[in-house]
């Protein structure tokens, strides 16, 4: 049986050599329904840490009202999870990839672990050292997108980050067109007044 590191060796090992982390991420072969479980689990951290942001930084919302409620809030964040993983299964797929989904999930649901850390760091430093803060999220921006690439990577075997990123462009986009048309469509609905 595979050795575990701990979170915090697994966490620098994803920074500093992410394909070696994917691989070792891989390798346990958790089961698929513990790992919905931590991508739901994910979710409801991401939830708490965006209400305590509300309450101890409240503020001006780019959706005023919307992401208030947490149980909102929950079901926009897991939705969007969901649809990630499904959507970088089946375009990874598509671009020749051999992922199994449980792939797809353990790398995704740890991604959104390190975020889940980067967010409660971010919010201390929002309270005490503000451009710190919008620093720290910017830098994890760019390094999440680097770690995600690697990842995609090594769980669809392409042994080429460009092909990697290929998928991440095409996924993007095919999210972006699914949720313009279920927008419109749920605009529409509401327009006939249903």
């Amino acid at each position: 049986m595979i050795q575990m590191p701990s979170l915090k060796d697994l966490a620098l090992l994803s920074v500093q050599n992410p394909a070696e982390a994917a691989r070792l991420l891989i390798s346990l072969r958790i089961d698929r329904k513990t790992l919905w479980t931590g991508l739901f689990l994910v979710a409801v951290l991401n939830t708490l840490l965006n209400g305590l942001n509300t309450l101890l930084v409240p503020g001006p919302s780019p959706f005023p009202g919307l992401f208030d409620v947490p149980a909102v809030y929950f079901f926009f964040i897991s939705g969007g999870l969901v649809l990630t993983v499904i959507t970088l299964y089946w375009v990874g797929r598509s671009f020749g990839g051999q992922a199994s989904m449980e792939d797809v999930i353990v790398v995704v649901v740890w991604l959104q672990f390190l975020r889940v850390l980067v967010q409660a760091a971010a919010l201390l430093l929002l309270l005490t050292i503000p451009m710190l803060s919008i620093i720290l999220v910017f830098a994890a921006a760019l390094v999440g997108l680097w770690i995600l690439v690697h990842f995609v990577d090594q769980a669809h075997q392409f042994q080429s980050p460009v092909k990697a990123a290929g998928v991440l462009i095409a996924a993007f986009v095919g999210m972006v067109v699914g949720l313009s048309i279920l927008l419109s469509l749920i605009g529409g609905v509401g327009a006939m007044g249903v």
